[in-house]
């Protein structure tokens, strides 16, 4: 099975690329899209988090044990779903519900335990240990992201998108901290065509009448 989304990577974190995984979330009907393991893959493979042989492989894999796959898929979005809840608050300006912070703990403290501390550029991190399935990899991997965004300065910086609908999260890496978009080709461009028609309205209807006391 081969995944339909080609996903969008705007955040600027792979923590809030993955909470980005749902669209229009503001709406009455959001887009879930990781509605198979397919798409869990494929999201991975977009990211950089494996090769396309290695997708194939856990598609062909997935497909003799369903319902593992199926908890695996619970699983991804739980840490999906905490990610987005910690950070749309701290966007917001407020401090996450202890609940949503222990949760993604649980899953920080998990990818810790099966990582270790590397040197990459100069800069020490945690990355997983070799050995993990290639899901899991890339679960702690995200997991891993959050806590380094949540420990850097990075964290003051993460904005929403200002689209009516949609939520989406980045980071705002403008010198004046002036970013309003997840993309300005998807959200800047509904803002603008929803102001262009709002003022053909005001146009067709005319100046309005003013009122008799």
């Amino acid at each position: 099975m081969v995944s339909p989304w080609q996903f969008h990577i705007t955040a600027g974190a792979l923590c809030l690329d993955f909470a980005n995984t749902v669209s229009w979330r503001r709406s009455g009907s959001p887009i879930e899209r990781l509605q198979t393991y397919a798409d869990l893959a494929s999201w991975g493979r977009q990211v950089g988090l494996m090769s396309q042989p290695e997708e194939r492989r856990l598609n062909r894999e997935a497909a003799a044990h369903q319902r593992r796959l199926l908890r695996t898929l619970a699983t991804a979005r739980s840490l999906r779903e905490a990610i987005f809840a910690v950070f749309a608050r701290i966007s917001e300006g407020g401090v996450p519900p202890n609940r949503d912070l222990r949760a993604l703990e649980a899953w920080i403290r998990t990818a810790v335990e099966h990582s270790k501390m590397v040197v990459r550029s100069g800069r020490y991190r945690w990355e997983p240990v070799a050995g993990a399935s290639r899901m899991d990899d890339m679960l702690w991997r995200v997991a891993l992201s959050a806590d380094e965004l949540l420990s850097s300065g990075a964290v003051r910086r993460i904005g929403q998108c200002s689209g009516r609908d949609c939520r989406w999260l980045w980071i705002d890496r403008t010198r004046n901290h002036s970013r309003r978009w997840c993309d300005m080709a998807v959200c800047g461009n509904r803002a603008k065509a929803h102001r262009h028609y709002r003022r053909r309205q005001a146009i067709k209807a005319g100046p309005s009448e003013p009122s008799i006391a």
